[in-house]
């Protein structure tokens, strides 16, 4: 997935996120927004026929960058729990 940083400016982070749908992208925004020193986070699609989602990141204090990865790794791990599990009861 190619992701674009459109904007990178302290506390404010805004990006393209791709070829990702608009799943990824919720989800993204909503762990985001769960976290205190974040101000702002959500999604948008510019055109329903340009589906590339842009998420937005406002921090009061922090690196808006540093808590995507965060929460990027937090969901790989969910996934993978979930993979597993989900693989033992299908064998």
């Amino acid at each position: 997935m190619a992701v674009k940083i459109l904007v990178n400016e302290k506390g404010t982070l805004e990006m393209e996120l791709g070829e990702a749908d608009q799943s990824l992208a919720q989800l993204l925004a909503e762990r985001i927004g769960e976290e205190k020193d974040v101000e702002f986070a959500s999604y948008k699609v510019e055109h329903p026929t340009l589906p590339t989602p842009r998420l937005i990141v406002r921090m009061k204090k922090g690196d808006p960058a540093k808590l995507v990865l965060e929460k990027l790794d937090e969901l790989k791990k969910e996934l993978a729990e979930f993979r597993k599990q989900f693989a033992d009861i299908t064998e």
